[in-house]
């Protein structure tokens, strides 16, 4: 038994006790790491503000492996503005249930911690589309992941697609498919892939420069979710509160 202290964002709780809440921390020195907040439901509990949904902080773990619990933590951002509008939220928990489908336990996850921080800033307190910000989480996290799809070229044929006209995002091919190749998925146009392909070549600091057409984003939301359901296998229910 040890003390290790990371820096993390709670992607999830769970009640447990009168008072008590299971944890999953997305930290990038050990990935999703799952502890007891002991007593942080009490109104005058140090850890009342750490065991909220969204919350950064600084945590100091107690245990090894895969028991541990939190002794503390120095809240650093708490991203409250998630909470007042219902879009904002669905997409802020939408990254949320992404990264506790998709990270690992006991791997650094320096990355994906700077991604997850960077989309929730900005979702939060940026002047931007709250559904742009979860389809660029989904498709930026999903690349970290292994799992980049195809986009200027056919998943099926290798074709190159990028002045097609009938295209669609097939989600067991791997991505784009044209229209010669018989798949099944959402119909997406040359443009949205385009924007997707930029989004993937932006730093985490620049995403809140995303600002998609509205028949981009309504292309996109779709085929981006089937995609992120199909490789991650499990079903996203925020995405239809956007």
């Amino acid at each position: 038994m040890s003390l290790s202290t990371v820096n993390g964002i709670v992607v999830r709780y769970a009640n447990y006790r009168d008072n008590d809440r299971i944890l999953d921390i997305l930290t990038g020195e050990m990935g999703l790491v799952t502890a007891a907040a002991r007593g942080c439901r009490r109104q005058k509990s140090p850890l009342l503000a750490a065991g909220e949904l969204f919350v950064f902080g600084e945590f100091v773990l107690y245990g090894a492996k895969d028991r541990y619990s939190v002794n503390a933590c120095d809240v650093r951002e708490t991203f409250y503005p998630l909470r007042e509008d219902v879009e904002r939220f669905a997409a802020g928990a939408y990254m949320l249930s992404l990264v506790q489908a998709g990270a690992t336990a006991g791997e650094k996850s320096e990355a994906q911690l700077s991604l997850l921080y960077h989309a929730l800033s900005f979702t939060a307190y940026a002047e931007v589309n709250p559904a742009d910000m979860a389809i660029c989480f989904a498709m930026r996290y999903l690349s970290l992941l292994g799992f980049r799809p195809a986009l200027t070229s056919c998943a099926v044929c290798g074709r190159d697609v990028r002045g097609e006209k009938s295209l669609r995002f097939s989600a067991p091919a791997g991505g784009a498919v044209c229209g010669a190749c018989d798949a099944r998925g959402p119909s997406v146009s040359a443009l949205s892939l385009e924007a997707v392909r930029r989004m993937l070549l932006l730093e985490d600091g620049d995403i809140k420069k995303v600002c998609l057409p509205e028949r981009v984003r309504a292309e996109l939301r779709p085929a981006v979710n089937e995609y992120a359901e199909h490789v991650l296998e499990r079903r996203f229910k925020a995405m239809d509160a956007l």
